[in-house]
């Protein structure tokens, strides 16, 4: 066997175990928090779609004398 192979194997194996654990922790959330994240992302994504239909709102101030 190449010594890079084994190399290969162990740098596999660690992003392997930061995956495993990232997954774990995000399992382990709990549902008012993803409910929370999921409102959130609505709500941005709807002001999002609101600026990019009428982006001239806000833009201007008109002012009569």
């Amino acid at each position: 066997m190449d010594i890079s192979s084994y190399a290969a194997q162990g740098l596999y194996s660690v992003q392997r175990a930061v995956s495993m654990a990232m997954l774990q922790k995000t399992m382990h959330m709990d549902s008012t928090t993803v409910g929370t994240l999921m409102q959130d992302m609505v709500n941005v994504n709807k002001s999002i779609m609101e600026n990019s239909v009428t982006p001239h709102i806000g833009g201007n101030v008109d002012i009569s004398l």
